[in-house]
């Protein structure tokens, strides 16, 4: 089974668009592309479009005929980890029930796209965290990783807790702005020679986040990941 489970340094690093970039070229080439986004906060499961949540967001560009409630199974309204939003909800979250999600996925489609939430360390319940989810998942981890400064720390950390945690890595992801300082382009090359991790690509300046978007920006897209063994 090929995919990956698709991790970040940070929240807002940017999981999303390079989750979204990497399910457009997959389905490009005739896959049949899955993608699961296990716990969702910040949204109101009642309002709620691709335009504000990430899980109907990879819904839309992977054209999929997945039920919500199979991507998505939490959707908790408050801004703040699984576990805090789960407490202010009054929600139990049950690790098991995305795994069962996952496996019913991963029987439809050639791919499966994985999309935490925060980092691995972030908590879903009170001893239950993304690593472990990511564990019981077992697809390699893909890092998305700002190219900004400070990224070399939050980075090296984030390699160090999943080889700690027996998780495999893929390999890591820039994501930034659309010009780069002649620091940031150094970032990657930095953190490969102190982690032994490959880059697998900067994910490419998008002007259009959208499904056609994504579509008119394939060429870059394919430019960016396809010579990184992606």
């Amino acid at each position: 089974m090929n995919g990956f489970f698709i991790t970040g340094t940070d929240t807002g690093v940017g999981k999303t668009v390079v989750t979204a970039c990497l399910a457009t070229l997959y389905k490009s080439q005739g896959m049949k592309v899955g993608v699961m986004k296990p716990i969702e906060t910040g949204v109101d499961p009642e309002c709620s479009s691709a335009a504000n949540s990430d899980a109907k967001f990879l819904m839309e560009v992977s054209g999929n005929n997945d039920a919500e409630e199979e991507v998505c199974p939490y959707r908790l309204k408050t801004p703040a980890s699984p576990y805090q939003s789960a407490k202010i909800a009054g929600t139990l979250i049950k690790p098991a029930t995305l795994l069962e999600n996952f496996k019913v996925l991963q029987s439809r489609h050639d791919m499966m796209l994985v999309e935490g939430i925060g980092g691995l360390m972030v908590p879903i319940t009170a001893h239950y965290n993304v690593a472990d989810l990511a564990l019981e998942i077992d697809l390699p981890l893909i890092i998305v990783s700002r190219t900004q400064v400070g990224t070399l720390n939050h980075t090296l950390l984030t390699i160090n807790a999943a080889r700690q945690r027996g998780l495999k890595i893929k390999g890591v992801i820039l994501n930034g702005s659309g010009d780069l300082s002649d620091i940031e382009k150094q970032q990657g090359k930095i953190i490969e020679e102190f982690s032994d991790t490959p880059i697998l690509g900067t994910c490419p300046y998008l002007d259009d986040v959208s499904k056609e978007g994504l579509q008119e920006s394939l060429p870059k897209i394919r430019q960016a990941f396809q010579d990184h063994g992606l």
